[in-house]
């Protein structure tokens, strides 16, 4: 699934576990794509859909994201299509929970899972 295909299934997600989407950023500016919050947590999420460069595109995707770790009291993510799930799988585990990071895989179907 390409990026832009992304964001209504990933906005629908969020919805569904009762986070207010606060922005959503397709391409249009610099910045994460999508800001959420729930009981006052904020959640940045940075996305990656289908591209001929998936592996760079995957350290694209965590290099800005890095970039945008600019609020300690927020939660960040990555969202980024099946084609990232091997990269999401082989993502050390002491990184990711050092970050406290969480991972989206949306799934051609529209479906969104959680990989924590």
């Amino acid at each position: 699934m390409r990026e832009p295909e992304m964001f209504e299934p990933m906005v629908k997600y969020l919805r569904e576990q009762e986070y207010a989407i606060l922005q959503v950023n397709k391409g249009k500016r610099t910045g994460p794509d999508i800001i959420a919050e729930r009981a006052g947590r904020k959640l940045v999420i940075q996305m990656k859909g289908d591209s001929a460069a998936i592996t760079t595109d995957w350290y694209t995707g965590l290099g800005q994201l890095l970039n945008n770790m600019d609020d300690k009291d927020a939660d960040y993510a990555m969202a980024v299509s099946e084609s990232y799930k091997r990269l999401v799988e082989a993502f050390p585990s002491y990184v990711k929970n050092k970050l406290k990071l969480t991972f989206f895989i949306v799934n051609d179907d529209g479906s969104v899972k959680s990989v924590d």
